[in-house]
């Protein structure tokens, strides 16, 4: 099978952590040779002090030192993330560099970049610890879910069990763009995947193996709403196009309580899948949505997973 080249981009600062999610990618793929990485490294902005027409010869002097330590450090940090990788198995002719000048957030940032490089996604830590001092201390999720409105994000948090994925297709139009997405991600893999729907109206779950339905299936798929109905035959219609072989994919519609965050984790325990796939939307806009999405839920609560959000 020929593997499609697949792009990430990965912000980073000058922390050990900010490189967490490179032990992900080379669990994901054994074969990294179509597989292109830019390191997204900002460094802070110039002093309002320093940008000003005249300067004392003192004042020159510290905007050199300045200018000469911030040069140093986005050297520091992108010799050490392309070490990491090559160490990972990543030839040093697929890893790019990308150091601008921090002006905006660290989300609308890597947002923008990856917008222009048409990657296939941004790779993000699981939020960083409060004892960071780089540029992705904090928590940047509510940020990144508003910018990235193209691009997915994965957002990792180690160590992370690749056997399993779940994709939950809903009656909403990204969680199919969300299908898509790891289809194409996940081929050449080993990873199987789940797809699998969360319905009040369950009480059992039902589970179709491989890339057909079932009678069962067909059944309570005939009972939904229009919406669930329509992104389901689209759903069959991208497994059937798709080069995942059958015996990695099988349907499933499983019960939930009411609480669908915490019904999607469960499953995923239950399952042993460390990677869980979701389409974010919601006819509120993004910021009334993340309230109380279930997206919101999820990055909240898990653990050593891989969570990855389409818009």
């Amino acid at each position: 099978m020929v593997l499609m080249p697949k792009a990430f981009l990965l912000p980073i600062d000058d922390t050990e952590e900010s490189l967490r999610p490179i032990r992900f990618l080379t669990q994901l793929y054994a074969d990294r040779s179509e597989i292109s990485l830019t390191v997204h490294y900002l460094v802070p902005s110039l002093p309002p002090v320093y940008a000003e027409g005249r300067l004392s010869p003192a004042q020159v002097a510290k905007k050199k030192e300045f200018l000469r330590k911030r040069e140093e450090a986005a050297q520091r940090a992108c010799a050490r993330a392309k070490q990491v990788l090559l160490e990972s198995g990543f030839s040093e002719d697929i890893i790019h560099e990308f150091v601008q000048e921090k002006e905006l957030t660290v989300a609308h940032h890597a947002c923008r970049l990856a917008d222009i490089k048409r990657v296939d996604a941004v790779l993000f830590p699981k939020q960083a610890s409060s004892r960071l001092e780089g540029f992705l201390k904090g928590d940047h999720t509510s940020a990144l879910l508003h910018h990235c409105l193209v691009s997915p994000i994965w957002f990792v948090d180690n160590p992370v069990d690749i056997s399993r994925a779940v994709v939950c297709v809903s009656e909403h139009a990204a969680s199919v763009r969300a299908l898509d997405h790891a289809l194409f991600m996940l081929e050449g893999t080993s990873t199987r995947i789940d797809v699998v729907h969360f319905s009040k109206r369950l009480s059992k779950k039902i589970v179709a193996e491989g890339r057909e339905s079932s009678a069962e299936m067909d059944r309570w798929v005939a009972d939904q709403p229009k919406e669930v109905r329509e992104n389901y035959a689209k759903a069959l219609d991208m497994i059937g196009q798709s080069s995942i072989e059958a015996e990695r994919l099988r349907l499933v519609a499983a019960p939930h309580s009411g609480k669908v965050a915490a019904d999607i984790l469960a499953y995923c325990a239950e399952q042993r899948a460390g990677i869980v796939v979701l389409g974010h939307g919601g006819s509120e806009g993004t910021w009334g949505f993340l309230k109380s999405s279930v997206t919101k839920k999820i990055l909240a609560d898990f653990r050593h997973q891989a969570v990855w959000v389409n818009q």
